[in-house]
């Protein structure tokens, strides 16, 4: 029986019998032909020959496609060109047994599957799919421009607008950000840090000390004095303006030191000094009236409508070089029927520069339609902080210092509010915190509903008693001082007792009066605002904001309840100078240290257990 021969691979092997090709006979050489004559293979009949065969039955074929020779086309480099000879087994081709059972390798028609291109094969495309024409590749040059300088043109202006201005929190502070820079922008100049320092006071009529007190520049000779070398510019800003009598309703020869502070501002423009002024609320009062008439140029910083609260803030920047921040008023009660503490340094424009950005803020506040934008442009800055204070001289010796502000919503990129601030002055305290406030009111005071605010409350008791600081509160008291604040007093003071025996102490200080001075409305208190420690000193004038760090003495504007650090303005001045100063001078905490011991042992404090009989609201 013949073996029907079956090609695969391209080589012939038999059907049964498991002969090699190598076995075949010459009679079986007829099916080893060259695949151009594979359609004669074809036209052969299958089975015995001869003459007298009988002619094999037809069978139906099956319709195929007959394998052409592939064209002689140039392989691409590292693709497999798909043929008959070389497909493998999962995508080779469907084989048809002919009549006689005969294999041949054809392609069944289908008109589901088409022949696409793959980086590596040749692989049937899916269904419904056509060859997608190749799209010639870019250059690198195209990359080039198109992936790295287009970005890059773009990003440009604005990375120099958020360098320059800051980033706005929505698309309507935009036209803000612009006219901000345009109008108030701030410009860099060489400035200098070998700085005077001089702590000024107002000592109420008939108040009195022993003779060996120190004694300081009065608040009216300071504002004089920088009046009277005033060269270019005065800013001003403050709570309000009453500096005549006749303001109060009052006729009285004391009021004449504030009357002649009014006509030395009036005086300016006659020499060419500008006055600018920013100032609390919407009236234009008297004082007002005649400072526009004589060239000042008046903003009216409605912060009732801005933040719910009062500009409390009292500062002068003089020339863009001298400074003056205290508790002090445009007010002539400030001048002689209050205590007023404050502070003075002159030739300090590196200082003098970063003040004046909280007062340019206040002036843009000022303007017709402003509101406080979500994030200031970074031309209001600031240039000092708790955690990078300024290294100036002051008197001769090495001081770090540093501008705070309130409230948080007017505390500019990296400037440091009141109230961190005052929080990390006493936590840096390592022998003593001093403390001398007309009001001490650990809740929210002057804003509905009352609450509770322990703030600065609870870290005073923990430097008493976890870390055994002594803490010594001077406290005001007059009549219009809340019985309320008193009673949180002796909370702090009962620490005291055994067997606590907290180092806490409080004493009261009250300003005497005569009958006269007594029909002098809102006078006759101590109005200071600071803090001194064996390391800081901070000066306060109107409210408290943030920071992290603080030096050996602070000075504000502020009185010590939340709503001061919430809603109202205020700046402080923080002065870092423990180092022992020059052959002749005291550092600045010494000078602060001192002025606080003689309050503190004079004849004019009383003990807590006095707070009632000289407060009269509830």
């Amino acid at each position: 029986m013949r073996k029907t021969p079956t090609r695969r691979s391209g080589r012939l092997q038999a059907t049964e019998g498991g002969n090699s090709d190598s076995d075949v006979g010459e009679e079986d050489s007829s099916f080893l032909q060259p695949r151009s004559s594979i359609r004669a293979h074809r036209d052969q009949q299958l089975g015995p020959t001869g003459p007298h065969s009988s002619p094999a039955k037809e069978t139906p074929k099956p319709m195929v496609k007959e394998e052409a020779k592939a064209p002689r086309t140039r392989s691409l480099r590292g693709v497999r060109q798909k043929t008959p000879e070389s497909s493998d087994s999962e995508n080779e081709a469907p084989r048809v047994v002919a009549a006689g059972g005969t294999q041949g390798s054809v392609e069944v028609l289908d008109p589901r599957k088409q022949w696409t291109k793959d980086s590596r094969f040749l692989r049937p495309a899916a269904v419904g799919r056509s060859r997608t024409p190749i799209k010639p590749k870019k250059t690198s040059f195209t990359r080039w421009i198109c992936y790295f300088l287009l970005p890059c043109l773009l990003l440009l202006p604005a990375a120099w607008y958020l360098w320059k201005l800051g980033c706005p929190m929505s698309l309507s502070e935009f036209p803000s950000h612009i006219s901000f820079s345009h109008l108030w922008g701030v410009q860099k100049e060489p400035c200098t840090s070998d700085c005077s320092f001089v702590l000024v006071e107002s000592i109420p009529d008939g108040l009195t000390y022993d003779p060996e007190a120190p004694v300081h520049m009065s608040v009216y000779q300071s504002w004089m004095d920088l009046m009277d070398g005033a060269q270019s510019s005065v800013d001003i800003a403050a709570f309000y303006f009453t500096l005549q009598g006749a303001d109060t309703g009052v006729q009285d020869p004391s009021s004449e030191e504030g009357e002649k502070v009014l006509q030395k501002l009036m005086d300016l423009s006659s020499r060419g000094v500008k006055l600018n002024i920013a100032v609390n609320g919407t009236q234009n009062t008297t004082d007002l009236i005649m400072l526009t008439r004589k060239g000042a140029e008046v903003k009216f910083v409605n912060f009732e409508s801005l933040l719910g609260g009062v500009l409390h803030t009292k500062l002068w920047v003089v020339d863009k070089k001298h400074i003056y921040i205290g508790s002090a008023n445009m007010d002539w009660r400030a001048l002689t029927q209050v205590k007023e503490l404050g502070a003075v340094l002159y030739n300090c424009s590196c200082l003098a520069h970063d003040l004046r950005k909280i007062f340019q803020m206040y002036s843009y506040l000022g303007e017709e339609g402003a509101t406080i934008p979500s994030s200031w442009p970074n031309d209001f800055s600031a240039d000092s902080s708790l955690s990078h204070p300024q290294h100036v001289l002051l008197n001769g010796s090495n001081a770090h210092v540093f501008i705070s502000s309130s409230p948080d919503a007017l505390c500019a990129g990296g400037r440091s509010s009141d109230l961190d601030s005052i929080l990390a002055t006493i936590d840096d305290a390592k022998e003593f915190i001093y403390i001398s406030v007309m009001d001490y009111l650990p809740r929210l005071e002057y804003s509905e509903p009352k609450r509770f605010w322990p703030v600065i409350d609870n870290r005073l008791r923990s430097a008493a008693c976890d870390r055994r600081v002594t803490v010594k509160l001077l406290i005001s008291c007059w009549p219009h001082s809340k019985k309320a604040m008193f009673v949180f007093m002796e909370s702090l003071e009962v620490l005291s007792r055994k067997p606590l025996e907290c180092p806490i102490e409080v004493k009261l200080f009250v300003v005497s009066a005569t009958e006269k001075q007594k029909t002098f409305p809102f006078s006759r208190v101590n109005h200071n605002k600071y803090m001194v420690t064996d390391r800081i000193a901070y000066i306060d004038q109107a409210s408290l904001c943030k920071s992290s760090q603080v030096a050996p003495f602070l000075k504000g504007t502020s009185n010590w309840s939340e709503d001061y650090f919430l809603n109202t303005a205020g700046v402080g001045l923080i002065i870092n100078q423990t180092g022992a100063g020059v052959a002749g001078s005291i550092t600045a905490q010494g000078q602060l240290k001192a002025i606080f011991q003689r309050d503190w042992n004079s004849q004019h404090t009383q003990p807590l257990s006095h707070g009632m009989r000289c407060a009269s609201r509830d």
